[in-house]
């Protein structure tokens, strides 16, 4: 059968709260329509965790993701959502960064703790469908797979996972056994995910690790790359995560690792620095930044 047909694959960064620059990146990428319907036709789009938390409108932007995500398939399109170490909090009942304002918006009569349990309108649906990693290659069009993930995955987790599944575990296997593991360790309620020592929640999980986006050795991080794409069958690596103080989308190892995180909410400096990342066919990554047109 002929290869699919190339599609468009849009990624967005840590939200954190702000839905007004959040609708703004939507709609701006052709994603959203200005009554909240998806119009982004068989695009895949892939929003990198850290949706919640700083910023004080969270319930807007899930109510907005979710819609989109029921959405994009009857047009050919595709919804994925991805899983940060801010959600995975709220899961676990930390609220340290929640303001009460972004409580309200959450419309949830018993609070955050109601809202991000497993039965919660939250919670439900990101333990349903909140993956840990997407592996985006040729059945998507793309030549050159790229992996997405909130934070990372550092070679020792991509080793543990593979040990768990099928030493023999790569690429598109092994992703879908990543987001398996995942999945079955976030089923857990609110008490049980605060006290859980599964390794995927460690602050070397693909949920918080930082190794790759501060290590200061080039040399170490990108070897520490390069296993990890190894794994995957990957050509890149593109997280959010860790914030670029500058506002702009940065990359190590030569385009290998790409940091997505460009403090789009205003909750952080009182400054929005909304941006996206286009994947084209033949891997070649380019970023956008809506609100400046470049």
């Amino acid at each position: 059968s002929p290869p699919p047909p190339p599609r468009r694959v849009v990624s967005v960064g840590d939200l954190h709260g702000d839905y007004k620059h959040s609708a703004l990146i939507l709609q701006k990428m052709g994603l959203m329509g200005e009554d909240g319907s998806w119009i982004g036709g068989d695009v895949v789009f892939v929003q990198t965790g850290d949706v919640v938390d700083r910023g004080d409108e969270s319930g807007p932007i899930f109510r907005a993701l979710f819609r989109l995500q029921d959405e994009a398939p009857k047009a050919g399109g595709e919804v994925i959502l991805l899983l940060g170490n801010h959600e995975l909090m709220n899961m676990q009942g930390d609220f340290r960064y929640a303001t009460p304002r972004d409580t309200a918006s959450l419309q949830s009569p018993g609070g955050r703790s109601e809202a991000f349990a497993p039965d919660g309108w939250i919670g439900k649906r990101l333990r349903e469908r909140g993956q840990a990693v997407a592996l985006v290659g040729p059945e998507r069009g793309v030549a050159a797979p790229v992996l997405y993930v909130h934070a990372g995955v550092i070679p020792e987790v991509a080793a543990l996972v593979a040990k768990a599944v099928d030493p023999g575990a790569q690429g598109r296997q092994l992703a879908e056994a990543l987001n398996r593991l995942s999945k079955e360790a976030f089923a857990a309620d609110e008490k049980a995910l605060r006290s859980s020592r599964d390794p995927l929640f460690s602050d070397e999980g693909p949920f918080w690790t930082r190794r790759l986006a501060l290590g200061a050795s080039e040399a170490a991080v990108c070897k520490d790359v390069d296993r990890s794409l190894a794994f995957f069958g990957a050509s890149r690596m593109v997280v959010g995560h860790t914030a670029q103080e500058d506002g702009r989308v940065h990359q190590r190892c030569g385009g290998r690792f790409v940091l997505g995180d460009t403090l789009i909410s205003e909750a952080y400096g009182g400054t929005s620095h909304p941006s996206a990342v286009e994947l084209a066919a033949d891997g070649a990554l380019t970023a956008v930044y809506p609100a400046t047109g470049e």
